[in-house]
C-alpha cells in the first residue's frame, strides 16, 4: 500500500506544481488594475473574501449552467468534489448521504437552513439525500470557522442552505428528468418580485436497482466474482418550498415554510444476508420560518429577529424480520433567535467596525414508541422514551477593519447552556433519569490580511462543541444503553490559507487558493459494543490535519476548469485496544477533483474526474479499499428562445468502474477486488440521466 500511495503523490505533486506554477505567474504579467477576478453569476463555485475557508455553490434557475438536473437531486450530489469534502452513502440514488469535512464524521458536521440547525436530536448526522435542491438559490460549505451566527456546534464545520427569495423579473419554469435505475424526477417553480415571492414543488424517485459483483470473500481463490442485484434500494419523495417576503424601506418580513415526505427501502451492505428482512422507512419533515429586520432610531443599529418551528417524523418498519418490528420518532423544535449588529465606526455607510450579538433559545422534544406489529405478544411491555433538551445561547462578538480596510479581525466567544432531561425509558421499564446541565464557552478568532490587490491571506481558530444525543445519552431500552455520564466532544480547530487571483490576460481569470489545517477532537463519542448490546462511550482523541488546494481558470464565455485536491492525515488516539495510531476509517489520503467545461454558443460539454487514493473500511486498518478514479461526462443543449427549452445529457461513472486490480500479500498476481464507497457499500456502475427543462 505503502508504494502504491507513494507512486500516486509523486503524480499527483507533478500535476499540481504544473498548475499552480501557471496559476502562480499570474501576478508578474498583470497590472493592479487588471487584477479583479472576474465570475459569471452562474458560475459553480463562487470564491469570497471571507476570513475562513468556504465554498459558495451557486444554484442557477433551469436553464442556466448550475441549475439541478437529474444527476444532482439533493445537496448529497451538490457538494461532491469540493475541497476538503467527502460524501458518504449506505446505497444509490435516495438513499442515507453524510458529509465528512476535513476528516470529520459526518455526525460532526452542523446543516442549517437559512441558519436553523437540521440536526435530528436523535441522530447527529444530517442525511443530505433528505435536502433536494429545488428552491434553494445557494450552498455554503465552511470547512474552516464558521459564522458567528451558525453558533459553536459545528466541530466538524458547517454547511447552510439558503433559500432563494424571489429577485429578479417574475419566472416560471418546470423541469423533467429521467435515468438509470429507474430515476423520475419533476419540479415545477415560480418566483416574482414585489413581494418577492418564491414557490417550488418537485417530485422525485428511483427504483435503485443496480448490478453489483460479491466476491464472498473468497479474495485469494475467487477467479469469477458473483454478479448481484441490489435489492431495497428505491425511494420516492415529494417537497414543497414557499417563501414570501415584504420589503418596506429599511424594514422586511418574511414567511417561509418548506416540507417533505419520503418512503424508502433500506438496503444493506454488498453481502446478501446483511439484511435478511425487508426494512423500510418513511420520512415526514415540516418546517415553518418568520422573521423581520426591525426599524431601529439609528442607522447604526440593525436588529433581525426570527423564529421556527420544525416537525420530523421517521417511522421504521420490517415486517418480514423475526420478530417484526415497526418503531416511530417524533422530534419537534421550536427556536427564537435575535441578532444586533451596532456599527461603531464613524462612517455607517461604509463601516470599519462593528459589534455582533446574537441570542438564540431552542426547545427539542424526542419521543420514540414500538408501533408494535402483529403477532408480536410483548406489547403490553414496551414503554414510550420521550426526552427533551433546552438549549441557550449567547454570542458575542466584533468585525474591526484596520489598514483602509486591509486587514479585517474577527474575535468572537460562544456561551452554550443545555438542560437535557429524559422524562421516561431505563434499562428497566419508567425508570427516572436525573436531570443534566452544561455550561460550555467557546471562543473564536479570524483574521484576513489583503497583502496585495490579488493576495489574501486567512488566519482562524476556534473551539467547538458537540452535545451527545438523545440516542447516545439516554439509549432506546432494546440495542442501546444509557450512557448518562457522557461529556460533549470538544475540538480545537486552525487554519492558515493565502489566495491569489487574477486577471493576467483580457480574456483569462484565475483564482488559486491554499489552505493548512488541523484539527484535534478531545472526548470523542463511539459506540462500543457492551456485552450483547450497545452504549455511547467517550473514547479519547483523534487528529486530523493536512492541505487543501482550490483553483479555477476561465477563459471568456469559452472554457472553464476547476481543480481541487486534498491532502488529509486522521489518526486515532483512541483508548480503544487495536487502534492506536491507525488511520480514521474512510478517509483517503488524497482525493483529487477535476472539472472541465466547453461553450460556445448554446452548446456546453462537460467533464468531470473524481479521484480518491487507497483508504480503510475499518478502525483496525485491516480492510483495505483500493483507490478508485470515477469519470463523467455532460452535454448541454440551450437555451432556445422563447420558452428558454434546454436539455441535459449526462453519463456518470463512465468506465463502469466496478471491480479494480488489486496484488494482495502472499500472490504474484492481481485479482478483481469489488469497489465499494466510504460505507462498505456497493458502488453503481454506468448510469446515463436527461433533464429538459423550460423557462418563462
Amino acid at each position: 500500500m505503502r508504494e502504491v500511495l507513494s507512486r500516486h503523490h509523486r503524480l499527483l505533486c507533478c500535476a499540481l506544481s504544473l498548475w499552480l506554477g501557471s496559476v502562480f505567474a499570474m501576478p508578474s504579467v498583470a497590472s493592479a488594475q487588471s487584477m479583479q477576478t472576474t465570475v459569471r453569476s452562474d458560475s459553480l463555485l463562487r470564491q469570497r473574501d471571507d476570513s475562513s475557508a468556504v465554498s459558495v455553490i451557486e444554484l442557477g434557475l433551469p436553464g442556466q449552467a448550475s441549475a439541478p438536473s437529474a444527476s444532482r437531486l439533493s445537496v448529497a450530489e451538490l457538494i461532491v468534489g469540493q475541497p476538503g469534502v467527502q460524501v458518504r452513502r449506505t446505497g444509490g440514488l435516495g438513499q442515507f448521504s453524510g458529509a465528512s469535512l476535513r476528516g470529520s464524521a459526518p455526525g460532526q458536521v452542523a446543516v442549517f437552513l437559512d441558519g436553523i440547525p437540521l440536526s435530528r436530536s436523535s441522530q447527529s448526522a444530517v442525511d443530505l439525500s433528505l435536502l433536494p435542491l429545488d428552491g434553494l438559490e445557494r450552498v455554503e460549505v465552511y470547512r474552516g470557522v464558521p459564522p458567528l451566527s451558525l453558533g459553536s456546534e459545528t466541530v466538524g464545520g458547517a454547511i447552510n442552505l439558503v433559500t432563494r427569495q424571489g429577485q429578479g423579473p417574475q419566472s416560471g419554469w418546470v423541469s423533467l428528468g429521467s435515468g438509470s435505475f429507474g430515476l423520475r424526477r419533476v419540479s415545477v417553480g415560480y418566483k416574482a418580485p414585489r413581494p418577492k415571492v418564491m414557490l417550488t414543488l418537485g417530485y422525485q424517485s428511483a427504483d435503485g436497482e443496480f448490478p453489483y459483483y460479491f466476491n464472498e470473500g473468497l479474495r485469494y481463490s475467487a477467479e469469477q466474482l458473483a454478479e448481484l442485484r441490489r435489492k431495497n434500494d428505491d425511494f420516492a419523495q415529494v417537497s414543497a418550498n414557499a417563501r414570501v417576503q415584504l420589503d418596506r424601506g429599511q424594514q422586511s418580513f418574511f414567511l417561509h415554510g418548506s416540507g417533505l415526505l419520503r418512503r424508502q427501502g433500506v438496503a444493506g451492505i454488498g453481502q446478501p444476508s446483511s439484511l435478511p428482512g425487508q426494512p423500510r422507512q418513511q420520512t415526514g419533515r415540516a418546517l415553518l420560518d418568520v422573521g423581520a429586520r426591525l426599524m431601529t432610531p439609528s442607522q447604526r443599529v440593525r436588529l433581525d429577529i426570527d423564529g421556527h418551528t420544525l416537525l420530523e417524523r421517521t417511522a421504521s418498519s420490517d415486517l418480514l424480520s423475526l420478530p417484526p418490528s415497526h418503531t416511530e420518532q417524533l422530534t419537534q423544535q421550536v427556536g427564537l433567535r435575535s441578532l444586533l449588529r451596532v456599527i461603531t465606526s464613524p462612517q455607517p455607510d461604509s463601516p470599519t467596525s462593528q459589534l455582533l450579538a446574537v441570542a438564540e433559545l431552542r426547545y427539542e422534544h424526542l419521543r420514540q414508541r414500538d408501533l408494535c406489529p402483529a403477532p408480536r405478544l410483548d406489547c403490553i411491555t414496551q414503554n414510550e422514551a420521550q426526552s427533551e433538551r433546552l438549549r441557550g445561547t449567547i454570542s458575542v462578538g466584533g468585525e474591526l477593519a484596520l489598514a483602509e480596510k486591509r486587514l479585517l479581525f474577527e474575535p468572537g466567544i460562544h456561551l452554550l447552556l443545555v438542560r437535557s432531561v429524559s422524562q421516561g425509558l431505563g434499562d428497566r421499564g419508567t425508570e427516572e433519569v436525573p436531570t443534566t446541565f452544561s455550561a460550555l464557552p467557546s471562543p473564536r478568532a479570524a483574521a484576513r490580511l489583503l497583502l496585495r490587490p490579488w493576495l489574501l491571506l486567512r488566519m482562524s481558530c476556534g473551539r467547538f462543541v458537540r452535545l451527545p444525543t438523545f440516542l447516545e445519552l439516554f439509549g432506546d431500552g432494546a440495542f442501546f444503553r444509557k450512557s448518562l455520564d457522557l461529556r460533549p466532544e470538544s475540538a480545537w480547530l486552525g487554519e492558515l490559507g493565502i489566495e491569489a487571483k487574477g486577471q493576467p490576460l483580457p480574456r483569462l481569470s484565475a483564482v488559486v487558493s491554499l489552505h493548512a489545517f488541523g484539527r484535534t477532537v478531545d472526548d470523542l463519542i463511539d459506540i462500543v459494543r457492551d456485552g450483547p448490546t450497545l452504549r455511547a462511550r467517550n473514547v479519547g482523541q483523534v487528529t486530523a490535519a493536512g492541505i487543501e488546494l482550490s483553483s479555477q481558470a476561465r477563459i471568456a464565455e469559452l472554457l472553464s476548469v476547476e481543480l481541487n485536491y486534498s491532502l488529509l492525515d486522521t489518526r486515532d488516539r483512541t483508548d480503544q485496544p487495536g487502534r492506536a495510531d491507525n488511520l480514521l476509517p474512510g478517509r483517503p489520503l488524497h482525493s483529487v477533483f477535476l472539472r472541465s467545461e466547453l461553450s460556445h454558443f448554446r452548446v456546453r460539454l462537460s467533464y468531470e474526474l473524481d479521484y480518491t487514493s487507497a483508504l480503510f473500511l475499518d478502525p483496525a486498518n485491516v480492510n483495505l479499499r483500493p483507490a478508485r478514479t470515477l469519470h463523467a461526462v455532460g452535454l448541454s443543449l440551450g437555451p432556445i428562445l422563447p420558452i428558454r427549452l434546454s436539455l441535459r445529457i449526462e453519463l456518470r461513472n463512465l468506465l463502469d468502474t466496478r471491480l479494480v486490480d488489486v496484488t494482495l500479500p502472499l500472490m504474484n498476481r492481481p485479482v478483481p477486488v469489488p469497489l465499494t464507497d466510504f460505507f462498505d457499500h456497493p458502488l453503481p456502475g454506468r448510469a446515463l440521466y436527461a433533464t429538459l427543462s423550460g423557462r418563462l
